[in-house]
Formats: C-alpha cells, structure tokens, sequence
C-alpha cells in the first residue's frame, strides 16, 4: 500500500459529510504574517519552513497534520488578494517539492521504448479506471435515487467547475507555441468557441441549476480527501515538471468521454431534459480528440527515462489519491442523510 493510501483513507469514517477541522480551517499566524502587504523576506521564509515541516508530517502519517495541510495548501491555490499571489504561488511550489520526496517509489517500473509508452500507460488507466468503483456501478448500473444523483454531481461541479484553469496553467509551462496550443485548442472549446454563453462551466451550470445545486463553493467545509483531490490537480499542472501535469490531463481525459456519457446516459433515464444535459451529451463525443492530440505532446518527450518515470508517478498519485475520494463519496452516498 502507498504512502498516500494510508494517509487519504485510513478508516471506514463516518459516512456523514465531515466539515473541514477547525484547526485546518483557521490561517496560522506565521502565513497569515507572510501573506500581509508589506511581509518581509524572513516571515515569509519562516512561514515555509513551518508549512515545510507540516507537510512532512502529514505525508509521513499524522491525519490532522494531513487535513491541515490540505486546508493550506487549498487556500494557497484559490484566488485571494492580488499583492499575496506571488508568494502563495512560491509557497505552493515548495510544498510540491516535498510531495516529490514522497511521489510513489514504482519498484517495477522499467522504461520502455516511446511506441510501447502508450499501451502501458492505457493499461495502467484501464486497470484503475473509477467506472468499476461501487458508486459507479450503482449509478450507472442500478437504480440511484434522485438524492443520490444530485450529491454525486455536486461534488461533479466541484472538480468540473473550472477544468479550464487547469488547461491554462498546463500551456504557460510550455515555451514552444506548438506545444502549447494543444491546450489552446481544447481550450476554446471550453470557453464555448465564438459563443461564450455555450462554454462549459456556463452548460454544467444549468445541470446544477436543474438539480438546485448551489454554484457557490464552501471549499473550507470540504473534506480533506476532496481538498487533497483538487489539491492534486493544480498541482500537477502548475508543476515545473510537465511529465506531471501531462499524465494528470492524460488520465482524465483518455476516459472523459466514456464517463461523460455514462452521465448522459443518467440523466436520460432520469427524464432530464436536454438542456441540462447537454455538457454530458457534448463531453461524451469530443474529448477523444483532446487525447489524441495530448498523445502526440506527450510522445515528444517519452524517449527520455526520467519523464517516463515521473509521468508514471503522477498517473499512480493520481489514482491513490481519486480512490480514496470515490470511497469517500461512497460512504457519504450511502448514509442515511442523503435518502
């Protein structure tokens, strides 16, 4: 079992939504210090050195030490005040470097030559892939309540709402425009083309709308799986090393078209109309195209050993860290508060 596997879900918990810990939700002194207009060069080092020692902590197995660090580390990567972004962006980035010292050890990884790298990484997203997780099958399978398909797609919305500044943050990390504009190109479709009232957050919007699903995010009420969930997705993409962000992306949508589907698929049976469902229906035909172009970036760079084994670790963190959040969600389904 993983380092990250023992952290993120270490017992059966209760299946209650948990809110945030208090202490993870209040800004220590040193940060909030560090983050003031006008902080100095050692309160900011000092608010790293302590953030620095938490996450090692964390990593190495303390659960409120884990689920604080998440809280910061989620407060760091959300907009806040414009003169704090450039040091909650370097603070961030020092937390990732300690995350690498923990990153999946893969004793069996061998490297292998840059037309085999696909069929490995395909077969290791097939192996792992969340269509086979129990909340999966009971949705997509079974016979949901309505309860039940609502708080799945809150949570939805709350790792959907805003893909395209993961898109965003992926292409600034690449200083050839052709590279870049893989992303580009995927992300003009997210902003609806020429149609900006058609772009994607603006049609799963009117899914949530439709289920009275609120817009509005309480990030400090979420779990600290969840947190660790969308905390792992920023990071990957904002990581200087691009083998992380490209394996994050990868994996999410070489399978987005069939999850997307299997939604669309939901909501008709569940007589939704078409309107609300038309990010499901657009989702579930488009997003092979991504991929495909995604594979062509990421063959460029496969030939070296380094970027095969640190895009391997990226896909394995991943995955550690989705299941954990699947069971989370799972457990929450299935207690008596949403039925």
């Amino acid at each position: 079992m993983s380092t990250a596997s023992r952290i993120l879900d270490p017992q059966p918990a209760s299946a209650a939504p948990p809110r945030a810990a208090p202490q993870a939700a209040h800004t220590p002194d040193y940060l909030a210090d560090a983050l003031r207009p006008g902080a100095t060069n050692a309160q900011i080092a000092l608010a790293a050195d302590e953030l620095l020692a938490l996450v090692r902590q964390g990593l190495s197995g303390d659960q409120a030490a884990y689920a604080q660090y998440q809280s910061i580390l989620l407060d760091l990567h959300l907009p806040g005040e414009p003169h704090s972004e450039p040091t909650r962006r370097w603070l961030a980035s020092q937390i990732y470097s300690v995350e690498d010292q923990f990153a999946p050890a893969l004793p069996e990884f061998r490297p292998v030559p840059v037309e085999e790298f696909r069929t490995v990484i395909d077969a290791e997203i097939a192996s792992r892939t969340r269509v086979r997780h129990p909340m999966s099958q009971h949705l997509f399978q079974g016979e949901p309540s309505q309860q039940e398909v609502r708080s799945f797609l809150q949570h939805h919305w709350n790792r959907s709402y805003n893909f395209y500044s993961l898109l965003a943050e992926l292409a600034f990390r690449f200083p050839d425009i052709r590279d870049a504009s893989v992303f580009y190109r995927n992300l003009y479709g997210e902003a609806g083309a020429e149609t900006p009232e058609r772009s994607h957050p603006a049609l799963l919007s009117h899914l949530m709308t439709h289920f009275e699903i609120p817009l509005e995010i309480d990030f400090a009420a979420l779990h600290p799986l969840e947190k660790a969930y969308l905390n792992n997705r920023i990071r990957c993409v904002r990581h200087t090393d691009v083998a992380w962000g490209l394996s994050l992306l990868y994996a999410v949508e070489s399978v987005s078209c069939v999850n997307h589907l299997r939604i669309y698929e939901l909501l008709q049976r569940m007589g939704v109309p078409e309107e609300p469902s038309e990010f499901h229906r657009l989702h579930g035909t488009q997003d092979e195209i991504d991929t495909e172009e995604m594979w062509e970036l990421i063959a460029k760079y496969a030939h070296e050993d380094s970027f095969q084994r640190t895009f391997m670790q990226s896909l394995a963190r991943h995955f550690d860290i989705n299941r954990a959040y699947f069971d989370l969600l799972w457990r929450q389904m299935q207690s008596p508060s949403v039925h």
